[in-house]
This record gives structure tokens, sequence and C-alpha cells, in this order.
């Protein structure tokens, strides 16, 4: 702030050691100050601090000081500034009510607030939680006191924790959980770091997209408000560990008699695999009767079918499909001859169905010759 003080004598008579006064106004500073005499004053030209000066003005001369006053950012009210000038003694000055000057200034507060924010990727993971920074700061020239810090965790997504780290003489909450939406003081220069926790589900899909804003107080004018946002867009990466195990709990098996298999499909996450393909084709000359398939943790898909299988599915994180299948293998069918006299000459053969394919052949006598 720079002030313009003119000091002059309309006479008749020479003010010789009149003394002119100006203090600084409450919580500022005069940092400095010049002088400049004409009609034949005399006094100090140039000084820092309050003035307190002797000076000599004739008849028609004058003195004109340019003040300059150091206003911190944190200053409220108005600026009052008052600077006055004495007849010297045994001078008398008619019009003495000319002899002091007030200027006053209401607060005009301006504090250029910006914010940044960045995970430090162009990609987020569904199931892996995402860190945000987040820097809010003031360029000036005034505080920011009372300004309001917003962060909304992005949709689908919760904040698990933030902290803020502050610096310059910044004030406000140093940690919490949930949204953002802090009052906080920011000095001309000073600035707030907030690192804060998104919990991402498995299940996310889309665009990841978090926006934070900073707000100046009321009464204070922000400058530049295009710069009072800040939004980070992250495409997703889905990335799901999937496996996959199958027994029948036998390292042999028997022809003729079905088997069951047990095959279990796994997601170790990070993220659901929707739309996954499970497949199992019959082993060579054999054939699937038939399938179920029990879900677990929210896995979905057909609970039962026969054949190949060749299924889509959908796998949560960290669950499971389980398939029970039954294969069917060729039977060998075990015969039985009765071998009877030639005067019966008759065959007689009978089937069934086996677990083996031991053959083998009987021969009775059925009457007894004499």
């Amino acid at each position: 702030m720079t002030y313009t003080v003119v000091v002059s004598n309309a006479g008749p008579s020479d003010a010789v050691g009149a003394t002119v006064a100006d203090a600084a106004p409450a919580g500022t500073t005069i940092s400095g100050w010049t002088a400049v005499f004409a009609g034949g004053a005399t006094g100090n030209a140039a000084g820092a601090g309050n003035i307190s000066e002797s000076v000599n003005i004739p008849s028609g001369g004058s003195i004109t000081y340019t003040i300059n006053v150091s206003v911190p950012s944190s200053l409220t009210g108005n600026l009052v500034n008052t600077a006055t000038v004495a007849a010297p003694m045994g001078t008398t000055d008619p019009m003495p009510g000319n002899n002091t000057a007030t200027d006053t200034d209401t607060p005009n507060l301006q504090a250029d607030l910006s914010i940044t924010k960045t995970d430090g990727s162009a990609t987020y993971t569904p199931g892996v939680g995402v860190t945000y920074t987040v820097v809010v700061s003031n360029a000036g020239p005034s505080d920011a006191v009372g300004a309001t810090v917003t962060d909304a965790a992005p949709a689908g997504t919760t904040i698990s924790s933030w902290t803020a780290v502050f610096a310059g003489g910044a004030t406000g909450n140093a940690a919490g959980a949930g949204n953002i939406s802090e009052s906080v003081n920011i000095p001309s220069g000073g600035s707030i770091t907030y690192t804060i926790m998104v919990s991402v589900p498995s299940s996310l899909t889309g665009n990841l997209v978090n926006t934070a804003a900073i707000a100046a107080p009321m009464g204070t004018t922000d400058p530049t408000p295009g710069n009072n946002t800040a939004t980070d867009t992250d495409t997703p990466n889905l990335q799901a560990d999937l496996s996959i195990t199958k027994t029948d709990g036998s390292a042999t098996y028997t022809p003729g008699v079905g088997l069951t298999y047990t095959v279990v499909v796994s997601n170790a996450g990070p993220s659901d695999a929707v739309g996954a393909t499970v497949t199992d084709a019959a082993p060579a000359g054999t054939t699937i009767s038939s399938w179920t398939a029990v879900f677990a943790g929210g896995a979905t898909g057909n609970a039962a079918g026969a054949g190949n299988i060749s299924e889509t599915v959908n796998i949560p994180r960290v669950d499971r499909l389980l398939i029970r299948s039954t294969f069917r293998c060729p039977r060998v069918r075990r015969a039985t001859w009765s071998i009877r006299p030639r005067s019966q000459r008759r065959w007689a053969r009978r089937t069934r169905h086996r677990a083996t394919t031991r053959l083998r052949i009987r021969i009775r006598r059925t009457s007894r010759q004499t």
C-alpha cells in the first residue's frame, strides 16, 4: 500500500520547525518513505518506520511524502491511516481543522487458490486400492481463512482414509475417513497436501473419475478461479488370476465304469472375471453324460447340463465354481453259455452289463447217459 501525503503552508508566515507525523495503520508497518520539497521547504528526504519529522515550510511551500506501507496477508478490518502537521511553538495556525488527514480503506481480500490431484497412473485395477495426492495452495496476496476443500469418492468407491500435511502456517484437520469437506486456513504462500486412500471394489467397471475442489471463503475473491478444481481420470485395467483344478480322485480307471470328475475354477483377483469361459471336452472315446455346477461367493452361470462343457461364467474375486461331471466309458458285455447234449441242441445266451471285461465259459452236463 502506498500513501501520498502533502503538507502545505498557506502563510502568511513561514513555519520553521513544524512537525509532520504519520504512524502506520494498526497491524502494518511503514517500510520506507521519501519526501520531495517545494518552495524552499526543507527536511529529511527519506526514511523508514513511522514518520515524526521536524520540517521548515516557507509560506507557499510544500512537502510531498510518498509512504510505502507493508500490509500482512492476514490483516482484517478497515485500514485507517492518519497524518498530521503541527505548527511550531510560537506560531498560530488560523485554520487548525485541516491539520489532520485520514484515509480509510475497507478490506478487499484476494487469494489465488489452486488445487492439483493425481494418483500417478492413467489406469486402475478393480479390486486394488488407489492413492490420490491432492495439493491445495494459496498464491495470495491475502490469507484464505475458512476456505473449503471438497473431494468425494469416485462413483462406486469409498474413501477409506485420508491424511493432511500442512505447510506455511496452514491449518485444518490432520486426518479422517469418508468424503472430504473441510474448512481450512491457508496463509498466502501456504499449502496443504492430502493423501487419500480409495477402496475400489473388484466389480467396478468404467472409468475412475475423481474431482477435488477448493473454494475461497466468503468475502475473499479468487482472481483466477479456473484452477480451483482438479480431476483425475483412470481407465480400467482388469486383472483376474484365474485357475482351474481337476481330479477324479484316482490314478486309474476301469473301462465300463463311469467316472466322476471334480473341476474347481477359482478367481484370486484382484478383479472380478465377468464372461470367463470354462471348457471341458470328454476324453477320447467317452462322453459326458451329465454335469452340475455349484457356485460360491457370487459366481454365476448354468447350473447343469450334458455333453462337452463350454460355458460363459462370472466369477468374482476370491470365489470359485465347482463342476462335477460324470463320464460314461464303453462297456464290454459278459456272456454265459450253457452246452447241452446233442439231443437238446439248444444254446442259451444270457447277457448282462458288468464292471469288468472278464470273459468265461462254463461246460456242464445237464443229463446223465446210462
